[in-house]
């Protein structure tokens, strides 16, 4: 058998496990190395220990007679026999591999003996648990994966490039993991979810294939990863027969789920499986194929989530074409996403509620977009675009792309859809500074909305982003009468959140039209109805608005605050805040205490700004450009490039947390720490260490270990624990 590598603590977790309890089972999915594993852990035991393997066996008791060695007794059972044999040893332990086709034996015979052998210890693997009294089952899931951006030192640490590292020099003695292959190396086992089988069949390829070879290959793995070594079992020797074993002893509900839920091709939560697989509750499905180890339970922000193992994924997904599942799939993800969307298209906005479980589910909305454009469903494509308008995605901006928007007004809509979509492209062009298309769809939605007058939702919406482009294109006091009428209506249907909104609307529109005082009660009570009902990204614009009011009133000091509240409240999306680090950036500058962490955030939100095509309004923009003349009217040569170099290069999530950070008190300024070494000690007064603060700002932790280095030198510190307690005391 080749090497052991890694599972250091797993090994010591199951023996302090098997000194405790009786019966351990050792679950996990194909390929997850469970046999190794309690090959190691039974190595190590000095007492009788029995090897039983269970693939080739039909008869568990006859499996287990012969692994012990035992004899007939004369007018007894096989089992007495057995148990005869088991007694005469002083802490024996049965080892039975590959429990799960005979799994209701196994668990027959394994509850028998344990009540009649006293000693016995019994370690079982399997794809599921035997579901016994008493039974201990340890998980046994992926290796450890390097993160993204590993320097070699760095990778060599996880068990997972360990393991292709070994069984690629076993094949290739001249194989090594350097600088120019790292990245595909920890490509390869991130693709492969860490499984230990995947990973050894990978590596076997570099006898003839580079990993960058192995890692374009990959969408063709079940093809790519065989021929393991010949003394492994038919079923290690190829990917494809590792899970196909656990697949075919699966119920046909249980195939059919697996393949269905394949074709999602992203994570997905009880309430889309359930309508998925056509059930009314998919609980006891799910349940099912997690025991069995054909899915993987995660669990954040007190919602649970349910993926497939990619390389399970794809070979399910072969069965789905082949049982002419994808269709199916695709059609019920289509009702699904319109059965969230459509009881909300007469409202002034969608419940926060319905805007985050669309979120959750990001990956069906699109697959529901794509399948309603192919079947020229366009009704329901148009609910599926809204869905992808409502919806936030981290790494871009909020809504539907322009294409998208513009191709399904292009097609015959009822009147309703209609409405809704057209006012969402009217908020997309306003987003973008285009008032005057803004104008366009806003009275198109607004004629459907008069017509019907039966949703003051959707009517008062179609006012507000109306009024908005009025008083961009020349006529404000059209614009006044069109918030006056949208709040009328609000009112009488007492949709508190939507209010909050429109008032924040009003109160922006009014202070870029020189009235600050009018729009701050508006603003204040918008912030009031934000505070106690809005999601943050809500929240965010009623803080934004709130600050800029501070700033035209020459409150620098609480606009800094409003802005700083506002970063903190919105972090989860971050493509929320580039307004944010604008006014930020703008109290700074006002305050006069930080002019080039002030050019800094306008620079890293400029940058935003040209990616996504987002352009100021003409009043923000006015401050934008005065606050840069500012800056470099005050700052010197060398340091205006540095603050301007620092904004480029930061991505968003990094501008934030520089935003947050104050600047070190120093009398010398050339001791003043820079940007990039600020945040890291800030990082490093977290507790975290160079790996972890390398994964959060997407750098080595070597070029960690180089910004602490300099930091320290430059403050006079002497020791991390010094860096940590000077950043605690000067950032907030």
């Amino acid at each position: 058998m080749d090497t052991f590598i890694g599972r250091r603590e797993e090994l010591a977790a199951l023996a302090r496990l098997g000194a405790d309890h009786r019966l351990v089972s050792l679950v996990g999915p194909a390929g997850s190395g469970k046999t190794r594993l309690a090959v190691q852990h039974a190595g190590k035991r000095a007492d009788q220990v029995w090897w039983t393997p269970l693939v080739p066996a039909s008869d568990v008791i006859q499996a287990i007679y012969h692994a012990v060695g035992a004899h007939p007794l004369p007018n007894r059972s096989v089992r007495d026999a057995v148990i005869a044999e088991i007694d005469r040893h002083r802490r024996p332990l049965l080892v039975l591999d590959n429990c799960e086709h005979l799994l209701a034996d196994v668990a027959d015979v394994v509850s028998e003996l344990l009540a009649r052998c006293p000693r016995l210890r019994v370690l079982a693997t399997s794809r599921e648990p035997l579901r016994l009294a008493g039974e201990q089952v340890f998980a046994l899931g992926e290796l450890g994966l390097p993160p993204v951006g590993s320097d070699v030192a760095e990778a060599l640490r996880y068990d997972a490039v360990l393991l292709f590292r070994d069984r690629a020099v076993s094949v290739d003695r001249s194989f090594e993991v350097d600088s120019a292959n790292v990245a595909d190396v920890v490509a390869v086992c991130r693709s492969l979810d860490g499984m230990p089988l995947a990973i050894e069949l990978a590596a076997r390829r570099s006898t003839v294939l580079s990993p960058a070879d192995v890692l374009a290959r990959l969408g063709d793995r079940l093809a790519l990863l065989t021929a393991g070594p010949r003394a492994s079992d038919d079923r290690h020797r190829t990917l494809r027969a590792a899970i196909e074993w656990s697949y075919d002893l699966l119920s046909d509900d249980e195939q059919a789920a697996c393949r269905r839920l394949a074709v999602l091709g992203v994570p997905f939560d009880l309430d889309v499986a359930s309508a998925v697989c056509g059930v009314p509750d998919a609980l006891d499905l799910l349940t099912s194929l997690e025991q069995k180890s054909l899915l993987v339970v995660e669990r954040a922000a007190g919602h649970t989530t349910f993926r497939q193992l990619e390389s399970i994924r794809l070979y399910c997904h072969e069965r789905a074409v082949e049982h002419g599942d994808v269709s199916l799939v695709a059609d019920r993800v289509v009702d699904w996403v319109c059965s969230v969307v459509e009881p909300e298209i007469s409202s002034f906005l969608p419940a926060p509620p319905v805007v985050l479980r669309l979120d959750r589910n990001i990956g069906l909305v699109e697959l529901a977009v794509n399948r309603t454009a192919e079947t020229g469903d366009w009704a329901r494509h148009a609910l599926t675009v809204v869905a992808t308008a409502w919806t936030s995605n981290p790494r871009g901006p909020r809504g539907a792309a322009t294409e998208l928007l513009h191709r399904a007004l292009s097609q015959p809509l009822p009147p309703p859809y209609r409405s809704v979509l057209t006012v969402l492209a009217a908020v997309h062009h306003r987003v973008r500074g285009g008032w005057h298309v803004t104008r366009t769809f806003a009275q198109e939605s607004l004629s459907i909305e008069r017509a019907d007058a039966s949703r003051p939702g959707t009517l008062a919406r179609a006012l507000e982003v109306l009024a908005s482009a009025e008083a961009h294109t020349g006529n404000p006091e059209l614009a006044w009468q069109h918030f006056d009428e949208a709040v009328e209506l609000l009112r009488s249907c007492d949709d508190k959140l939507a209010r909050g909104v429109l008032l924040n609307s009003y109160g922006w529109t009014l202070l870029q039209h020189g009235e600050a005082e009018l729009a701050a009660p508006l603003v204040r009570e918008s912030l009031t109805l934000m505070r106690l009902l809005g999601p943050p990204h809500l929240l965010n614009t009623a803080l934004h608005t709130a600050g800029a009011i501070a700033l035209a009133r020459k409150s620098f000091p609480e606009a800094v605050d409003l802005f700083r509240e506002s970063l903190e409240v919105g972090s989860e999306h971050p493509m929320d805040q580039f307004y944010d680090l604008e006014g930020l950036a703008l109290g700074l500058v006002g305050v006069g205490s930080d002019d080039e962490r002030a050019l800094s955030l306008l620079t890293s939100a400029s940058v935003v700004r040209t990616r996504y095509d987002f352009r100021a309004e003409p009043y923000w923009q006015n401050l934008l450009d005065e606050a840069r003349s500012v800056c470099r009217s005050r700052i010197t040569a060398g340091r205006l490039r540095a603050a301007e170099s620092t904004g480029e290069r930061m991505s968003l999530p990094q501008a934030i947390s520089y935003a947050l950070t104050t600047r070190p008190d120093a009398e010398d300024d050339d001791a003043v720490i820079s940007a990039r070494e600020l945040h890291v000690a800030t990082l490093v007064a977290e507790g975290l260490t160079n790996r972890q603060i390398g994964q959060r700002l997407g750098i080595s932790p070597h070029t960690v270990a180089r910004h602490v280095t300099h930091a320290r030198a430059k403050l006079g510190l002497r020791s991390r624990a010094q860096l940590a307690v000077w950043a605690g005391r000067n950032t907030p």
